[in-house]
């Protein structure tokens, strides 16, 4: 796997630029996630607003808010910094796997 990151290519504004096409696509994989459930994802960690990534996909403000309710939901996550960190976590167990064990919701 690829540790440099790359730049977003202009047809792809929702990659995150901290990780290759490559490890996006191992990532998205490995959580599942459908190919709009992982552009919105990904602009997430852009730290992009509803209004902006709706812009960017041409879909309203309310049909992504929809996509981030479920999207949390298969992610386990309670908000959008625990999507994130799920994202780098998944990450981390791709490069090295078996190092970290994911937190219960106690955090233990």
């Amino acid at each position: 796997m690829a540790i440099a990151a790359e730049v977003c290519a202009p047809e792809e504004p929702w990659l995150p630029p901290l990780f290759s096409s490559e490890e996006w696509r191992e990532i998205v994989g490995a959580l599942s996630l459908s190919p709009r459930q992982a552009q919105i994802v990904g602009m997430v960690i852009q730290g992009r607003k509803d209004k902006e990534i709706g812009a960017a996909l041409s879909i309203s403000k309310s049909t992504v808010r929809t996509h981030l309710i479920e999207t949390k939901a298969r992610l386990a996550a309670e908000d959008r910094i625990g999507m994130v960190y799920r994202v780098f976590w998944t990450f981390r167990q791709l490069v090295e796997p078996k190092r970290y064990d994911w937190p219960n919701r106690n955090g233990q």
